[in-house]
């Protein structure tokens, strides 16, 4: 029997669930391009503000560690896998890659103290004495399965004044309280979706991260 594919339109899938060496088909090019594309537009916008906390994920080369990139097209890979993502070529498609993009940068990079105690503290909750390891990964390598399902566990259960308190962090990058309400309801989706086809979120996301690019490279 033919394994399924994807309906997504003009997009190359992987049949659910694929071995390691298909995953590396997964969207191949247009998945690399347009992420690429969008670090990039994120690297220019902030062009001219050296201190900028975004700018600390360019190594001094100009290019952007494989570590990051590959984190960004694993969630990508893992909801896709749950068929949770919108379509291709649509604002929603554009404004999902932003927010991968994006929130990783804020939670890895701002020094904003509010912000960096909500991820710590998600993170305490759900993994109390391997928490230091975990954001440890998670700085230094991009998105991790453990860090996405912590912040959209603690989102969903945030007072509204809680999450203001994120606000100011989330305008340096563009971003808003809402873009990370959106973002998340999107992780916990992803999870359910996963769970209801007895598949698990944190394993489907281990096996797309084991080929993509370099989780140790800096």
């Amino acid at each position: 029997m033919p394994p399924a594919r994807c309906t997504h339109r003009g997009i190359h899938c992987l049949p659910r669930f694929r071995s390691p060496r298909q995953t590396v088909l997964f969207r191949e090019a247009g998945l690399i391009r347009s992420i690429a594309l969008a670090f990039v537009i994120v690297s220019i916008g902030f062009i001219g503000q050296e201190d900028h906390p975004n700018n600390l994920l360019m190594r001094q080369d100009g290019k952007v560690p494989k570590s990051y990139v590959g984190s960004a097209m694993t969630l990508l890979a893992t909801l896709e896998q749950a068929q949770v993502l919108p379509p291709e070529d649509t604002k929603e498609a554009d404004h999902l890659i932003k927010s991968v993009i994006q929130f990783q940068s804020v939670f890895t990079k701002s020094p904003d103290p509010k912000l960096q105690e909500f991820v710590r503290a998600a993170v305490i909750r759900q993994y109390s004495e391997h928490a230091p390891t975990i954001l440890a990964q998670f700085r230094s390598s991009g998105w991790t399965a453990e860090v996405l399902q912590a912040l959209a566990d603690a989102e969903f259960h945030a007072s509204t004044d809680e999450l203001q308190l994120l606000a100011a962090a989330f305008e340096t990058f563009n971003l808003s309280v809402e873009d990370f309400q959106r973002f998340m309801k999107l992780i916990r989706d992803g999870a359910e979706a996963l769970a209801m086809r007895g598949q698990n979120f944190h394993e489907i996301y281990g096996r797309y991260r084991e080929t993509m690019p370099s989780t140790t490279e800096h």
